[in-house]
């Protein structure tokens, strides 16, 4: 019986790095009563949410970017013509 290799069709993925849309959030926090709520980093499986993490207890958890950047109030503006 001779002994064959069998090359597989499937390529593995590369991870590429994609510039991170979210990464001026970093680091940008806002009050919410005696708590300050603070954008720790984006999250890892899902580029489109944040960790966000209360400093009174250190609870932390994700929220999508947009509700974070509808917080801060930041709104794109069109450019005139």
């Amino acid at each position: 019986m001779s002994v064959r290799q069998i090359a597989l069709p499937f390529r593995g993925k590369r991870a590429e790095m994609y510039p991170d849309p979210n990464a001026d959030l970093i680091g940008r926090s806002y009050e919410e009563g005696k708590a300050t709520i603070t954008v720790v980093e984006t999250c890892l499986n899902d580029q489109r949410r944040v960790m966000v993490q209360r400093d009174l207890d250190g609870h932390t958890w994700s929220m999508p970017a947009w509700l974070m950047r509808l917080v801060f109030r930041e709104t794109k503006r069109k450019r005139a013509a």
